[in-house]
């Protein structure tokens, strides 16, 4: 239909038509990261950086679970609740079981519990003596780092190895962090000094003394049965069940030993910087329901060895005559 009131030669002027309604999403089920570093450790984001980027997702929690250390936990806290964010006390102890790391993850941990506060401060003290001995090893092999320029480069952070890489490839002494690991500061580099650890049952009683659950941060792949029944026996109460690089089959031999030694799930991004792909923040999550698992488990004291029925739980690939009475 001609609009009358159109001038010869106008062009035809249109209604707009009105978008369409977009339709109303329904809400994400509740999920929360429970791994999670930031720059008060190893990590390039500030603390409240992850929150923020854990909100923007649109998690319902998140664990801050730093290296040796509690102290991103009060920096956090306010923003988290300026958020609406779940923020579950958190930290990643670095320990030694059976001869190997092993790092024990504490989650609905109180961040100011004495023995805690005071085994991860002479952790970070150990760490700057590990510190000072592998930039000596690299000053041995041509290579120099200003450590007092290195501490002002990261204020809060407990220095370590990426640390040091990072220094080499700003200063141009290797062309990237590949270069830095490979030729100097991996496990078997010339610059490698092995990091200062707690025994396995002792971080994991460390934990449980400061309200929290101790769990088992990325199983390595040739984990034994047996090996884990130890961590059990020591008061283990959870397992990252999915991660970066963990197959489904892995996965799955991960979940069935959960469900024998009736440890709960986990699972958590790992997230240190945006640059690790695969490891973003909300990438690998916890479901709600065993979220609400693991809180309910820091409510209460540690299970037996034997579970809630007190019986043993002999390993398939261990001798029972090991675990059960003569």
């Amino acid at each position: 239909m001609k609009n009358r009131n159109q001038r010869p030669g106008s062009p035809r002027l249109r209604t707009p038509k009105r978008p369409p309604a977009s339709p109303s999403r329904p809400p994400r089920p509740p999920a929360a990261d429970l791994h999670i570093h930031t720059t008060h450790s190893d990590g390039v984001c500030s603390p409240c950086e992850v929150v923020i980027a854990a909100a923007n997702i649109g998690l319902s929690a998140l664990a801050i679970t730093d290296h040796d250390t509690l102290s991103a936990l009060a920096v956090a806290r306010p923003e988290a609740v300026r958020l609406g964010l779940e923020l579950v006390g958190g930290i990643e102890l670095t320990a030694e079981f059976e001869g190997r790391e092993v790092h024990i993850l504490g989650h609905f941990v109180r961040d100011d519990e004495p023995a805690l506060v005071a085994a991860t401060t002479a952790l970070r003290r150990d760490r700057v003596e590990r510190l000072k001995g592998m930039v000596g090893r690299l000053a041995a092999l041509g290579l120099s780092v200003d450590l007092t320029a290195l501490g002002r480069a990261f204020p809060r952070a407990t220095l370590g190895r990426r640390h040091l890489a990072e220094w080499l490839v700003r200063s141009g002494q290797v062309s990237g962090h590949r270069e830095a690991f490979t030729r100097y500061l991996g496990d078997d580099g010339p610059a490698h000094v092995p990091k200062p650890r707690l025994a396995g049952a002792v971080a994991i009683a460390l934990i449980q003394a400061a309200g929290g659950v101790a769990g088992l941060a990325h199983p390595s792949y040739d984990l034994r049965e047996l090996t884990l029944r130890g961590l059990v026996d020591a008061g283990l109460g959870s397992i990252e069940v999915e991660g970066h690089g963990m197959d489904a089959r892995r996965g799955q031999r991960l979940r069935a030993w959960a469900d024998r030694y009736r440890l709960i799930p986990i699972a958590g991004s790992d997230f240190h910087a945006g640059d690790r792909p695969g490891r973003w923040i909300g990438s690998i999550t916890t479901p709600g329901a065993d979220l609400d698992r693991l809180r309910e488990r820091a409510t209460r004291p540690p299970l037996p060895p034997g579970g809630d029925s007190g019986e043993p739980i002999v390993p398939e690939d261990c001798d029972p005559g090991r675990y059960l009475p003569a």
